[in-house]
């Protein structure tokens, strides 16, 4: 589990890793992150692709969204890939 930040609430929001897989395309190969993205209280799926440097945040909507912002936690995700924090 990832502590990623504080909601509006001041509850720890955090990344839950539940699994990964790697996909061969071309001469690259795309990296998938499946898990749970919540306060303790709001949960959201959450999908990360990581392909060349970028990574794509993918999740659903939630009650999550109103104690912390979005977009936020789309960069923090992607940094957390990106620096190879989630294991």
């Amino acid at each position: 589990m990832i502590y990623l930040t504080n909601d509006a609430l001041d509850q720890a929001v955090y990344f839950e890793l539940r699994g990964r897989e790697s996909r061969k395309q071309g001469s690259s190969a795309e990296q998938l992150y499946f898990g749970l993205l919540g306060n303790g209280i709001h949960e959201v799926a959450v999908t990360l692709k990581s392909l060349r440097g970028s990574v794509e945040v993918v999740f659903g909507r939630s009650d999550l969204f109103n104690f912390v912002e979005e977009d936020v936690l789309r960069r923090m995700l992607g940094e957390a890939v990106k620096t190879e924090t989630v294991h």
